[in-house]
């Protein structure tokens, strides 16, 4: 069903998920159908729906109106918002409940949309497909654990193979959880897992429970990167985490106060399933993910070519459009400055191209400024496709784009997460960048339909850098030479030095022949 507001027929592009589950409610709306998708409001309610179905077989009566409340709240914000398309899903409790169908009568009238109830494995399946859509290259099993549910699949090659549910939420399990049958029982209900199924590969973990055990993890440990999205422990690490948490209750567990007192009393429950899911499955690592079931529903309603991109570039094209002083393309910047590194490049091809895309993010700064505030977004982007170290390479690389060296200053422990060799290269490929804003800082325009139309008289394109041994060069067009200032000299010589190469300014002779 489509919602359009009067009068907001600009922003038809605007799509949302709702997402009613055992626990809570949830509703995330996005600008536009983006490879990245960014949203732009995101509003939970705990409404507890599943509260006591394992004793009644019914949703919870509070639960319910809490549910429709909040779903006539969602419709509102949607019209105000001009959602072109909402789509909205129930999960567990409500398929399980046997007042389950009148609720979803009441609940698609509250929400004005069609409510879909989808099966488990169908769960598994678009959680699984979220995953892939915040980590393409994901590879392993994708755990999503629920209010009354877990659900599991396989992914691999960017596509997901199989999917199971059973009732190992919190929820589902009632005065079992936290007994004696509780262990016995969790390991009836992952007879159908394949033993081994993670065995050299990755367990991806989705949902709230599992996300509170990341942060935990995260304050613990004073990380320098409070991001959970792709959060990654080794398996051993991750089985201390959840050893550690798994037999928390009364004074102990209200100490946890990263966690939210709602989410508190399943932590320990969450850990114990994580631990009995570990043992079974014996992956190498483990990866948390923000992204899940209605990542992945939004995710398989966008065009083909759409999803065939990547989500870190597409984001970093955005913000880079939206922030750059003079307009420029990041792509061929990135062709452009692949001479330096020749067969040797600084980063993956996708980290260069997003560093060139957010080669100006600060440039409305305060020039002192601009390095510490582009490291800053870089590291923390609400990107996915970004694993955590990738974040240091992108944040190190728009540092020195902008001030050279010194990304420690405005890094600090978060340096170390990376070795010694990519923060060298990543401050390379900043110094490139600065090179190359040095030479020019646009080279294009950016049409009606925000698509970058080189120009005809740009600068840099006169210019070719060329690694050879032991030398770096910079090539020029037959009277270009004197086009080429001080800075731009002194930052040639800068990136050439970082490169341990001699810096070589001279005519492009193929250019004269």
């Amino acid at each position: 069903m489509t919602l359009a507001a009067p009068g907001l027929a600009q922003y038809e592009g605007r799509s949302a998920v709702i997402d009613v589950g055992s626990n809570s409610v949830r509703m995330v709306a996005y600008d536009r159908d983006s490879r990245s998708l960014e949203p732009i409001f995101n509003e939970k309610a705990m409404s507890g729906l599943g509260q006591d179905i394992f004793s009644t077989g019914k949703l919870h009566p509070e639960g319910k109106i809490s549910a429709l409340k909040i779903l006539r709240r969602f419709r509102a914000i949607a019209d105000s918002m001009g959602i072109g398309q909402l789509r909205a899903v129930a999960t567990a409790a409500v398929r399980e409940a046997t007042d389950g169908p009148d609720f979803v009568k009441e609940a698609s009238e509250a929400a004005g949309v069609t409510i879909q109830v989808i099966p488990g494995e169908e769960e598994a399946r678009l959680s699984a497909l979220g995953v892939l859509c915040g980590i393409p290259n994901a590879d392993g099993v994708m755990a999503d654990l629920g209010g009354g549910s877990l659900e599991l699949a396989d992914v691999r090659d960017g596509a997901v193979h199989g999917g199971i549910s059973v009732p190992l939420g919190p929820l589902a399990l009632g005065d079992m959880v936290g007994g004696k049958k509780e262990a016995a029982y969790i390991k009836d209900l992952l007879t159908p897992v394949e033993a081994g199924g993670a065995k050299g590969r990755t367990l991806y973990l989705v949902g709230g429970a599992w996300r509170s055990l990341a942060k935990h993890d995260l304050l613990a440990k004073s990380y320098p990167v409070n991001i959970i999205h792709q959060y990654a422990l080794s398996a051993s690490d991750a089985s201390k985490t959840a050893k550690a948490v798994a037999g928390l209750s009364g004074d102990s567990l209200s100490a946890l106060t990263s966690v939210s007192q709602r989410r508190r009393p399943t932590l320990p429950y969450a850990s114990r399933v994580l631990l009995a899911l570990m043992a079974k499955l014996k992956p190498s690592e483990v990866v948390f993910s923000a992204y899940g079931l209605r990542e992945g529903v939004q995710f398989e309603a966008l065009d083909e070519p759409v999803r065939a991109r990547d989500p870190l570039v597409d984001y970093c094209r955005r913000l880079g459009r939206s922030a750059m002083r003079v307009p420029f393309d990041g792509d061929r910047l990135a062709d452009w400055l692949s001479g330096a590194f020749g067969d040797d490049p600084p980063s993956p091809e996708r980290l260069v191209r997003a560093a060139c895309w957010l080669s100006d993010i600060s440039g409305h700064d305060h020039p002192d400024y601009r390095g510490h505030h582009a490291a800053a977004r870089a590291l923390r982007l609400p990107a996915g496709g970004l694993k955590h170290g990738d974040r240091v390479v992108l944040a190190a690389a728009v540092y020195a784009r902008y001030h050279g060296f010194g990304m420690e200053k405005a890094l600090g422990s978060a340096v170390e997460m990376v070795d010694e060799g990519t923060r060298k290269r990543a401050v390379a490929l900043g110094l490139a960048l600065r090179l190359a804003h040095a030479i020019e800082p646009g080279g294009g325009h950016v049409d009606a339909d925000g698509v970058d139309v080189p120009t005809g008289a740009s600068l840099r394109r006169r210019f070719r850098l060329v690694r050879g041994p032991g030398v770096l060069r910079l090539l020029a067009e037959p009277g270009a030479e004197d086009a080429l200032g001080e800075t731009a000299l002194k930052r040639f010589s800068a990136l050439a030095k970082a490169l341990e190469l001699e810096a070589v300014v001279s005519v492009d002779q193929s250019a004269v022949a």
